[in-house]
């Protein structure tokens, strides 16, 4: 039976006030602009902090002007390229129902009559996307803490010592507050990085100002001679110059929070120019001063400043972190809601926005990784290459996804396609080849993570279908039931039964369990059953069907998105109003309680089948998956073999 993961805050009565607001709404775009700087754009406003850095770190190349504006050039085209072409003109087109992100590409294509092997394909791709997401979600807090706090080795040797203990406490911080929600505090965001991108691009333009012959980098011949004149070296350094375009495929996956204009235009006003003048000033400050290579962007920063701008780059890194933390809660309530995951505790930190969740278990591992990372590592450039390829292989993944979903699902052109997909995958492998080259440098930890997350979301989808397919084969249609009853009738018992099933049709398992070993059925009897669509939102007129049976037999039919809340007695409440003869406060609630067996023949492997028992046990309760109230819910067990 699919799970909700949804709990409500204590604070908030059942089914009380007006439904929770769908990211983004009711805003204007001016403060969904200001809004998306924090959220989507934190994790790439942060990358001038370490991408330069990285490039003249490796000791392949020098800080002499041919490196540098070649470089530069690289890093010009990469993001004009990547983020202004890729994401901005291009995927901000493939949304669903206005959501964005890679379920969302799924969600389109699964939509259309696609041969098993495509729909294979896009499974994985979504698999393997989400998966390197959560590798890419334990990373970016650390490599943005501890590139913010290394400005203290510009102010003294000594000081940098503690670079190391005080990213830990920032991060555990970070980690600790998850619990109490961003609501309040995430208004702050967006005029904190707001402040951010100004502070960078100001310092970048000043540091300009004394080198204006580095705006010629613009000219994409230096990328080419630069490329043309250190073969080798350059294809290294395209690991390194990936990093100023992390954070990417955050422009695509908060679609639905604030739309595609308001993230266009905070692109094109703010945060691009910003991003180039910071690039381009530390540029021009290493053709100045080559020991500066050791830490460019705090170089451009006036040595009275340098408190200040370590105290707003803390700020920076840790709303990238929050922007990256936030999407993996939303992402693993996604995965359990399309059954790729087991049902997790999820917290509404909100009472007014859906999209403010907390998922304990996802915050407690991320932060235990992320600590590990930065008293493993110590320096954010020992972890840029375990960051590259996490994110190219996303970039990878979401251009052949978008392939597929132009082509068949949007039903493009293959003159369009085709050109456009093998540009953006010639980019996309560009980089992945370049970073592949760093795996055992670290590029192995995002690949271990991805493959951990795989395996576990694969073990879960097989064995959750190994079990429907049970549950169906048991269940019978109403004339067989109400066969196996008394010639007199069964016994009806005051009251009303309220049976939560994955079935559409028939009745299931747990009401003829019931039945069987009871010998008796409640006055009216109804079987509440909720199917995960692949959209993200259902609209409410929409959501409920009511079906009447024989012998007081009810069937109430639930559709939700994976991005809704699900909570049963607003459903049954709801259906109440809408004809539903039955009094909810009288009620008792049946959830069916699984016993998984695992001994027996099988199509999974052994070890498939015990890390199966071991998920399904440290499942999340359907009695507070589904908001039940725990006084009135009764669980049925039944064995399942996977």
């Amino acid at each position: 039976m699919p799970r909700s993961t949804d709990e409500q805050p204590e604070r908030r009565a059942e089914g009380s006030g007006a439904p929770a607001q769908r990211p983004g709404t009711g805003r204007s775009t001016g403060l969904l602009g200001l809004a998306a700087l924090g959220v989507v754009f934190g994790d790439i406003g942060t990358s001038p902090l370490y991408a330069l850095k990285v490039c003249f770190s490796e000791g392949h190349l020098e800080p002499v002007h041919a490196d540098v504006m070649g470089v530069l050039s690289l890093i010009f085209w990469s993001l004009l390229l990547v983020i202004g072409g890729k994401y901005l003109l291009v995927l901000l087109r493939l949304d669903s129902r206005g959501e964005g992100g890679i379920c969302a590409m799924l969600e389109l294509v699964r939509g259309e009559r696609l041969s098993r092997k495509w729909q294979v394909l896009a499974i994985g791709a979504t698999v393997g996307g989400a998966a390197l997401l959560f590798g890419d979600g334990v990373i970016t807090p650390a490599i943005s803490v501890l590139s913010a706090l290394e400005g203290l080795g510009e102010h003294s040797t000594e000081a940098s010592r503690y670079t190391m203990p005080v990213a830990v406490v920032v991060l555990f911080l970070l980690f600790a507050i998850q619990r109490f929600g961003t609501g309040r505090i995430g208004i702050l965001f967006g005029p904190v990085m707001l402040l951010w991108f100004l502070a960078i691009g100001v310092f970048g333009a000043v540091s300009i100002a004394e080198n204006p012959g580095i705006l010629a980098a613009v000219d994409p011949r230096m990328a080419f001679l630069f490329v043309h004149g250190h073969a080798g070296p350059a294809f290294v350094v395209l690991g390194a110059v990936v990093l100023v375009v992390t954070g990417g495929e955050a422009l695509y996956a908060d679609l639905g929070h604030f739309g595609k204009r308001p993230i266009r235009l905070a692109w094109l006003f703010v945060v691009w120019p910003s991003l180039v003048l910071s690039y381009f000033g530390q540029g021009a400050r290493l053709l100045h001063d080559p020991s500066a290579r050791e830490n460019p962007f705090f170089a451009i920063v006036p040595e009275i400043l340098l408190w200040p701008m370590i105290v707003l780059a803390t700020f920076a890194a840790v709303i990238a972190s929050q922007a990256i933390i936030s999407g993996l809660f939303s992402l693993a309530r996604q995965a359990v809601n399309l059954k790729l995951l087991p049902a997790l505790k999820v917290v509404h930190t909100s009472p007014d926005h859906i999209g403010q969740i907390y998922v304990p278990v996802v915050n407690m591992l991320l932060g235990i990784c992320c600590i590990v990372l930065v008293v493993v590592f110590h320096r954010s450039d020992a972890l840029a290459a375990a960051y590259g390829l996490a994110v190219t292989g996303m970039m990878a993944i979401s251009t052949l996804m978008f392939m597929l979903v132009a082509r068949v699902a949007l039903r493009w052109p293959v003159y369009v396609v085709f050109p456009l997909g093998l540009a953006f995958l010639s980019i996309d492998l560009l980089f992945l080849s370049a970073n592949a080259l760093k795996i055992l440098d670290g590029g192995w930890i995002p690949l271990t993570i991805a493959f951990f997350v795989i395996v576990v979301m694969s073990t879960w989808l097989r064995g959750v279908h190994a079990v429907i397919r049970q549950f169906r084969n048991r269940s019978i249609s109403f004339t067989a039931f109400r066969k196996s009853w008394p010639e007199g009738g069964v016994e009806r018992i005051p009251g009303t039964g309220i049976f939560l099933t994955s079935l559409r049709i028939g009745i299931p398992a747990s009401v003829t369990t019931f039945h069987r070993n009871l010998k008796v059925l409640h006055e009216k009897v109804v079987l509440l059953s909720f199917n995960v669509e692949e959209i993200p939102f259902v609209d409410e007129d929409q959501r409920i069907r009511i079906y009447r049976m024989p012998e007081d037999f009810w069937h109430v039919t639930v559709r939700h998105g994976y991005l809704d809340e699900v909570n049963a007695p607003r459903i049954v409440r709801q259906a109440i109003e809408q004809g539903l003869p039955i009094d909810e406060e009288t009620a008792t609630y049946f959830v069916r309680q699984e016993i998984v067996d695992i001994t027996g023949r099988s199509r999974l492997a052994r070890w498939r089948r015990r890390l199966f028992l071991i998920l399904h046990r440290n499942a999340w309760p359907s009695v507070w998956a589904f908001c039940l109230p725990p006084n009135r819910t009764i669980a049925i067990g039944i064995v399942v073999r996977v």
